[in-house]
């Protein structure tokens, strides 16, 4: 099946484009996605918390998330380009805070302006464990909402075993993208990788769910039949980053796995795919296990590829050129980037807030790093 999405070429050699750095935000640990607020200053993110190495989990080569450890922090871009952090700690006591975005269109229960972030997957474990977590009644699953300013959580729209999604269709193992669009409508992808070993069938068919407006509070509060309008996308590649493009209102999303047939796709998902429950053609392909995507009011198209450290932008009429930062090493795990449009840059150019998610001993030397991109 076809759509009539727009159509980008990878290349072979693209040519390196460095843009000028805004700040960092230094003291992460494991941050996966960010978002900035509506105040066009503040700046919410998840610290994901995991580890990799342990045995009992596809012989110590995949990442584990560790159970109550993870947490979400609020930084501040001031006008002047100052960054530091506001509250290192906002939320405590999270598992996998992965995807995020800010709430467009308010409900009883969430006014707009409300942070979801996806939180609660698999695999996952205590320290000092000698099994994962995800054949226990630990496993929760989740589109956390919460104030991004003070951190009160205002709700938790459950996809774990039991929940009325899950009984639509079949509990998440690991939501991961996470947008919102402009009429409130929330988007949730599940990555099913908690099997303990790669070659066992996935726990859950690969997806991405779209979750009506009118239905968030009811799914929060369990009211029956809350989850009939509920619909998805199955992604055999896998899916991850989801973005709401600024130039057409719809979602999108990319693949991130190597058994994925294009190779690191992105996808345009309109009601029609939802309705028919399937990927349309990629728009574009070959880009490797992709993790973040993003999209400027003029067009132009951001991917990360955090197997490779790489960063590509698709400028608004089509190159293809690979993204650096003047003068700082981006990451060596580039995750899910989101395009903002900070009050530093009078809030009408936009800026990549870039979360590097490495694992290993010296990883509470994270950043984020914020690039200028004025003019794309």
């Amino acid at each position: 099946m076809t759509n009539s999405a727009p159509r980008w070429t990878r290349k072979d050699d693209p040519r390196t484009l460095t843009v000028p750095v805004i700040g960092r935000i230094e003291g992460c640990t494991h941050p996966e996605s960010a978002e900035l607020l509506p105040d066009g200053e503040h700046i919410v993110f998840g610290n994901c918390a995991m580890t990799v190495g342990v045995p009992f989990y596809r012989e110590g080569k995949g990442l584990v998330y560790l159970e109550g450890e993870a947490f979400i922090s609020l930084a501040r871009l001031g006008a002047d380009r100052s960054v530091g952090l506001v509250r290192k700690e906002l939320v405590t006591g999270l598992t996998g805070t992965l995807g995020c975005d800010v709430l467009t269109k308010g409900t009883d229960l969430f006014p707009a302006g409300t942070v979801f972030m996806a939180s609660g997957g698999n695999p996952f474990m205590r320290r000092g464990d000698s099994a994962l977590g995800a054949a226990t009644d630990r496993h929760r699953p989740c589109a956390l909402g919460f104030d991004p300013l003070t951190g009160e959580i205002r709700g938790r729209i459950p996809l774990w075993a039991g929940t009325a999604v899950a009984e639509e269709f079949n509990p998440l193992d690991q939501p991961n993208g996470l947008a919102i669009n402009a009429a409130g409508d929330l988007f949730v992808g599940d990555i099913p990788n908690g099997n303990p070993a790669a070659p066992l069938p996935p726990p859950s068919p690969s997806a991405v769910y779209r979750i009506p407006h009118h239905a968030l509070d009811a799914l929060t509060r369990g009211e029956a039949g809350a989850a009939a309008d509920v619909r998805r996308v199955l992604a055999p590649g896998f899916v991850n980053g989801l973005t709401v493009s600024r130039r057409d209102g719809e979602c999108w999303m990319v693949s991130c796995s190597t058994h994925d047939v294009d190779e690191g796709g992105l996808y345009r998902l309109t009601d029609a795919d939802f309705a028919r429950g399937e990927l349309p053609e990629a728009s574009v392909k070959g880009i490797g296990v992709i993790d973040g995507v993003g999209f400027t009011r003029r067009g132009a198209l951001v991917l990360t590829n955090p197997r490779n450290a790489t960063v590509h932008l698709f400028t608004p009429d089509g190159e293809h050129v690979l993204l650096e930062g003047e003068g700082v090493v981006l990451g060596r795990n580039p995750a899910d980037v989101n395009i903002c449009y900070p009050a530093c840059l009078g809030g009408d150019e936009p800026a990549l807030l870039v979360p590097d998610v490495c694992v290993g001993p010296d990883s509470e030397r994270s950043a984020i790093t914020i690039l200028d991109l004025s003019g794309y």
